[in-house]
């Protein structure tokens, strides 16, 4: 099976047999995976190309059916077409997708990569390798790439890449063709990549060589003519100079375009250290089709992560596709001396540019720099930028045709750079931290590799301590190349202390070196403000923070506190992952503690009874039991747990064991790690003694019985509530709520044998005066149980004296209740109308109750009954109801 992209779309079985999908979205879902072969595609990126991104609420179920028709076609023949995860990955040889074996074979003639295979002999000598591989990777294109392939959003997205690349082959293959007199082989192709591009210079001044070298004097002349007449200013230099050749030469005479004024080459040594970013650099070379247009690239991302080593190892890479120069600028955004002035910076480049008289006023130099990079295949690093006002003045002007010839500029900041993506309509590369595998790799560029594959799991826990980041993993390991009796382990258990992490990752030099000495260069820049928030915020024990969590800690009004966020956010010190929610890596985390240290006994201490009081607030307004309260406490659990165990050790024991217990019900109902909930109950029980409240022992020795019932230590869960019940002696209600919610955990843990004792033994307690408002409540758990141990009848009578108990009184849960366990009964009983109609009663009498998780458990019931009698259009419709009702959108 082999896949064509370079022309028409077009799927071919190896016997030849054409199988190319009829249905465009087809055709574009096959595309759009295998241009990203082997590659896993999440299912939203793919939504989005098929339907150009303007999916249908049914996209991603049609979806699911055009991958199982692809499957069938491919059929498993070489091609394969498979799930991962949350998206799908098309598998199989690069080879069998033409686009991907033309991007090889470019990549192995070195106009990928300047220093690859063919590298090897002088460009046109006798021998040169590249110019089979180039004339093979041509040969397959067929027309425009990705031709009717269903999706303009794909076409966009990959056809300036692929057609920058089929140029710049041509032109490697042109440039090869001419130094051995062999210019006139490709007169045909010229013409046709002139004709589609009548504005691009480059081709249009090889195919004036490549007719003269053909003896076609005359006709080259024309072309040159007719390429200066279509420009809006002078030609570039490439043009001219083929023009001046064949102008002084004779007719027969054969000439080769050489390149003798290769322009500025400022580019800094590449890194010999520099590892992986494959996927980083791909982007790159994506991103330069777009930056020809004159939007610049914007490198951004935190402090140490390696933004400069990228863009420099890719600009060396990329010298190639700049034959009139590289000029490189470093800004110096966030030095302690603070960022150089564009006027200086402008001088240097005005002088790199050959400009013997630099202007003295900026506008002056600004207008006189944009002149001389018109009209030139140049490349432009501007790198470590403050600011987008920064880097402005530096930026070239954009081509005045949509195919001149145009300087690309490169920019990497810690700064966001947002003001540049509206102005100028920059291109985000937004750069994270290095893979595991790439963390690896760099690892080994120091250390033995014989010393790294003897502790693979130490070597991957210290990559997690520097957050993969590269400056934090070099610095590691010179320490380790300096310490070769230490173990990996060792210096992973030294990153591990919160206290030391930082002076560990610090380096020896010239100058500060370290993560602390970079983060504290991008902290210095930063207004009071936002300074004074991001201090506060060491204070929050957390990997992540919402708005509301960060005003509370900061004493600030919520509209302020999302401002300064933004703009902490916007120098990568937080990282905004969901609207209103930001997360920081464990580096910055500790530097972020570590100036909150230098804060007052009192304003810490201020700080973090705010805490306490926003986080028992907000737990307690959690509806128990709901997704919306699951997806809160998985989020926040970390920082309740730590919360607790900060009141209690502060002597905040009566906060300490109410959030405690404001968090049980909230572990109990979600998957958290249960040495988690184990230590947060424990602490609060601790927090509890110490105030010596026995109704609040009473209610953390419950919840650390419900712990033990889900953990199955059934007998210790049985101490813990006999110490419950005997601390709670004094208060009748509070003794029976202990006993019901440990039997409640028994239920939900199967072991009906030990809660419908303890239910039975509630329900008597229950008859006497004292305890009568709980009969019903307790009626009804007895005969939930009964019905899971299967004995419905006995569940029956229970639930009819619910019902009739709870129904006496005014509306409320308990009648709502009561009759879901009526109805559970009944239909366990056999009699699914008698249930239905029971059901159907429990949603009416919920429609009284202001309870939307228990109006969403009686659709819930009502939709699964429905289902047991085949009803299933109106259970399904029972179900979404109650979805709405959960998700509030009824």
């Amino acid at each position: 099976m082999r896949i064509d992209l370079l022309g028409p779309v077009a799927v071919r079985r190896d016997d030849g047999t054409v199988v190319t999908p009829s249905a465009p979205k087809r055709r574009a879902l096959l595309s759009a995976l295998a241009v990203r072969l082997n590659q896993v595609v999440a299912t939203e990126d793919l939504i989005e190309l098929v339907w150009d991104g303007a999916a249908p609420p049914t996209a991603r179920a049609a979806l699911q059916g055009h991958v199982a028709v692809l499957r069938q076609v491919l059929g498993g023949d070489h091609l394969a077409l498979g799930t991962r995860g949350t998206g799908y990955v098309l598998t199989g040889d690069r080879d069998r997708v033409d686009l991907l074996r033309f991007g090889d074979l470019c990549d192995l003639a070195g106009v990928l990569l300047p220093g690859g295979p063919s590298a090897a002999r002088p460009p046109g000598g006798p021998d040169d390798p590249a110019l089979p591989l180039l004339r093979a990777a041509l040969d397959l294109c067929h027309g425009p790439a990705l031709t009717d392939c269903g999706s303009a959003l794909l076409r966009e997205r990959t056809v300036p890449y692929v057609t920058d690349l089929r140029l710049r082959a041509l032109d490697r293959l042109a440039d090869g063709l001419c130094r051995q007199g062999r210019g006139g082989e490709l007169v045909a192709e010229l013409t046709e990549a002139v004709a589609a591009h009548p504005t691009r210079q480059g081709p249009a001044a090889r195919l004036v060589t490549c007719l003269d070298q053909a003896g076609r004097r005359d006709e080259a002349a024309a072309w040159y003519d007719r390429a200066v007449a279509g420009l809006a200013g002078p030609p570039g230099p490439e043009l001219r100079r083929a023009g001046e050749l064949i102008a002084r030469r004779p007719a027969a005479a054969r000439v080769s375009l050489l390149r003798d004024d290769p322009g500025p080459a400022q580019l800094p040594t590449a890194d010999r250290r520099f590892v992986g970013r494959a996927a980083d650099l791909h982007r790159l070379d994506e991103a330069v089709a777009l930056a020809r247009t004159g939007r610049p690239v914007l490198v951004t991302g935190p402090a140490g992560v390696g933004k400069t080593a990228l863009v420099q190892h890719w600009a060396h890479r990329a010298a190639e596709r700049f034959p009139d120069g590289r000029l490189y600028a470093d800004l110096r955004g966030f030095d302690e001396t603070g960022p150089r002035e564009p006027a200086d910076v402008l001088g240097d480049l005005l002088s790199a540019l050959g400009e013997d008289t630099v202007p003295a006023a900026l506008d002056d130099r600004i207008q006189r720099y944009r002149e001389l990079l018109a009209g030139r295949r140049i490349l432009v690093v501007l790198d470590d930028a403050r600011s987008a006002e920064h880097v402005i003045p530096l930026l070239p002007e954009p081509p005045t045709g949509p195919h001149e010839a145009a300087p690309v500029a490169v920019v990497t900041s810690r700064h966001r750079l947002r003001d540049l993506l509206v102005r100028e309509s920059g291109i985000p590369l937004p750069l994270d931290a290095l893979t595991p595998e790439d963390a690896a790799a760099l690892l080994a560029r120091t250390l033995d590799p014989a010393r790294l594959a003897a502790e693979p799991e130490a070597a991957a826990e210290l990559a997690e301590r520097c957050d993969h980041l590269p400056l934090a993993l070099r610095l590691a390991a010179a320490r380790l190349a300096a310490r070769p009796g230490w173990t990996l382990a060792e210096l992973a258990a030294e990153l591990a202390d919160d206290q030391a992490t930082l002076a560990t990752l610090t380096g020896t030099g010239r100058g500060p070196l370290g993560i602390a000495a970079t983060l504290d260069r991008t902290h210095r820049t930063l207004d009071p403000a936002p300074a004074r928030l991001f201090t506060v915020l060491g204070l929050h024990p957390g990997t992540e923070i919402d708005t509301a969590t960060a005003a509370a800690l900061a004493d600030l009004p919520p509209a302020t506190t999302r401002a300064l966020l933004a703009r902490l956010d916007a120098l990568h010190l937080l990282e905004e992952r969901t609207p209103g929610r930001y997360a920081r890596r464990g580096l910055i985390g500790r530097y972020a503690a570590r100036q909150a240290a230098d804060l007052g006994c009192d304003e810490r201490l201020a700080a973090l009874d705010r805490l306490i009081a926003h986080y028992l607030a907000t737990t307690a307004a959690q509806p128990t039991g709901s997704g919306e309260a699951a997806a809160w406490f998985r989020r926040e659990e970390s920082a309740v747990r730590a919360v607790v165990l900060c009141a209690e050790q502060h002597g905040r024991t009566v906060a300490a064991w109410q959030l405690a217990h404001r968090a049980g019900p909230l572990y109990e109902h979600t998957d958290h790690d249960r040495t988690h909930w184990r230590a947060t109950t424990e602490a609060g029980l601790r927090a509890a003694r110490t105030c010596a409240d026995p109704a609040a022992v009473a209610r953390l020795s419950t919840d650390l019985a419900v712990l033990l019932v889900d953990r199955g230590a059934h007998r210790t869960a049985g101490d813990h509530l006999d110490r419950a019940v005997a601390a709670a002696a004094g208060d009748p209600i509070l003794r029976h709520r202990c006993r019901a919610r440990v039997a409640d955990a028994l239920v939900r843990a199967g072991r009906h044998d030990r809660a419908i004792p303890l239910l039975t033994g509630l329900v008597a307690a229950a008859r006497t005066p004292a305890a009568a408002d709980l009969l019903a409540r307790a009626l009804t758990d007895l005969a939930d149980a009964l019905v899971l141990a299967g004995s419905p009848g006995p569940a029956l009578a229970h639930a009819d004296e619910a019902v009739q108990l709870a129904t006496s009184r005014p509306a409320g849960p308990d009648a709502v209740r009561a009759t879901h366990s009526r109805a559970r009964a009944l239909h366990a009983l056999g009699r699914p109308g008698a249930a239905l109609a029971c059901a159907d009663l429990a949603a009416a009498l919920g429609r009284t109750v202001a309870d939307a998780p228990l109006q969403a458990r009686s659709h819930t019931l009502l939709a699964d009954l429905l289902q047991a009698v085949g009803r299933t259009a109106e259970a399904a419709a029972a179900r979404h109801q109650a979805e709405a009702l959960l998700s509030g959108t009824t």
